[in-house]
């Protein structure tokens, strides 16, 4: 069965969804979590203060990221059109402006239309997918030809802005960090000066910076545990979980699929067929198995060939220990400002995780990792412990509480917020939300959000 190309497949799904949404609404409806299931699962293993209930994304414009250079040029969310004269061939940055999808997806859907190759787009970081941002991203060695294409390209829910000539290339990692304009709706409104002092208190003394949950794959929250198994050498347990575990939480028309594959594992043509209906949620499972169809017990050759998942799996379950390093501090563990994740080749740096990593038998991880070398390289990687947000400003609405500041590369949006308040998103929607809409940027006098909205589909900036 031939794979869709990431675009069709995503127009596909929307069709079928849609279908479901209105003969069996009840298949959509996602379960709720409970916020201290999600900490436990994922290595947070401490009691935040009681906090005020918030509501994340109702609109995807609740959720505004725009990138900032290492040089401290920030790619807004807007229109902007510069006139270029390069001499071909060139390096092309622009602002890439998105909303409901990936980056991973937005830049593959770019080379697919360009039929170029997908290294030939670089970046500097990952940005959220239910959000409204903005991020600048780099084609390498662009013709006259390939130039004209990408000035002519349209997509429903991304596209290309601020045009310029660049010398150099982007890599991951090269940024300086992210500026937010985030809106929490509340049940009550918040009482302005116990709010300020709590912000107040976070400016001065930071938050932890953990990992938080889209690291693990939300909502089954399972990559590191997949991870694990990958550590461990068990690589056909890892791909069983990665295509049939549903984890905390998946929706019920998705679970029913991966639970239709466990009773079918090992029959790869089978299970393709299960996965099919929906190609752009189980882009990668279908992937994996399309490897499978020829290679039938192959499973470490499979988690190669998915080379990107498998560093996502592998990541995230050093995500998850240096969350548990964090967590110490409730009990009395002082923190250093930095602290490494085991991932390094320095054998020093795997000594502050020994206890969890004799627990879950892979201090001697490396004969395990060393096929997937070529493309996963042990290093050092220093994280700090506590992170200090810049320029934060706020203001109160009776329906909720409008954010704006900057964290620096590597810290989470939602982990800042979830010291304020105690966080809920997705489906079902409670009844004590308020639906009124704003302009986040507009709030805080930096723009406004009006010509992006009316580049992208309208469906897009509805109500979640």
């Amino acid at each position: 069965m031939k794979q869709i190309p990431i675009f069709q497949s995503l127009q596909k799904e929307k069709e079928v969804f849609e279908k479901y949404k209105k003969e069996s609404p009840e298949l959509l409806f996602l379960h709720p979590v409970l916020e201290k299931d999600i900490f436990s699962r994922i290595g947070i293993d401490i009691s935040f203060p009681s906090r005020p209930r918030g509501h994340l994304r109702f609109y995807l414009q609740d959720f505004v990221v725009e990138e900032i250079s290492k040089e401290g040029e920030i790619s807004e969310v807007g229109l902007k059109e510069n006139k270029i004269s390069p001499t071909f061939p060139f390096n092309l940055g622009c602002d890439l402006i998105k909303v409901g999808v990936s980056t991973f997806d937005a830049l593959n859907i770019l080379a697919e239309t360009l039929q170029i190759k997908i290294r030939r787009i670089t970046y500097a970081g990952l940005k959220d997918t239910n959000a409204l941002t903005s991020q600048k991203i780099i084609f390498l060695d662009v013709g006259a030809g390939l130039l004209e294409k990408i000035k002519k390209l349209s997509f429903p829910n991304f596209f290309l802005s601020n045009f310029s000539i660049k010398k150099e290339f982007l890599s991951p990692g090269r940024l300086f960090g992210n500026r937010f304009f985030i809106f929490v709706r509340t049940k009550e409104k918040i009482n302005e000066e116990s709010f300020s002092q709590t912000l107040e208190k976070i400016k001065k003394d930071g938050f932890l910076n953990f990992y938080f949950s889209q690291r693990f794959g939300e909502p089954r929250l399972i990559n590191h545990y997949i991870g694990k198994l990958i550590l461990q050498g068990k690589y056909e347990e890892a791909i069983f979980n990665f295509l049939t575990n549903s984890g905390l939480s998946e929706i019920p028309l998705i679970r029913e699929k991966r639970n239709e594959a466990k009773k079918h594992f090992g029959n790869w043509q089978k299970i393709e067929e299960i996965f099919f209906e929906f190609p752009f949620t189980f882009r990668n499972e279908i992937s994996l198995v399309s490897y499978l169809k020829n290679n039938p017990t192959d499973f470490l050759g499979a988690l190669i060939f998915v080379k990107d998942a498998t560093q996502i799996f592998v990541f995230s379950y050093a995500s998850y220990l240096f969350n548990k390093i964090l967590s110490l501090s409730q009990k009395g563990l002082e923190l250093p400002e930095e602290i490494p994740l085991f991932l390094s080749s320095d054998l020093r740096d795997r000594k502050v995780y020994q206890f969890w990593l004799e627990k879950d038998e892979i201090e001697n991880f490396e004969d395990n990792i060393q096929p997937f070398i070529k493309f996963f390289k042990l290093k050092r990687r220093i994280v700090k412990t506590r992170i200090f947000p810049k320029e934060v400003s706020f203001k109160i609405f009776p329906e909720g509480v409008t954010l704006s500041f900057i964290l620096e590369k590597g810290a989470y949006a939602t982990t800042f917020l979830a010291n304020l308040f105690e966080l809920k998103e997705g489906l079902p929607i409670p009844d004590w939300v308020k639906t009124k809409e704003f302009d986040l940027k507009s709030e805080f006098g930096l723009g406004n959000l009006e010509k992006a909205k009316e580049k992208l589909d309208k469906k897009y900036f509805q109500p979640f």
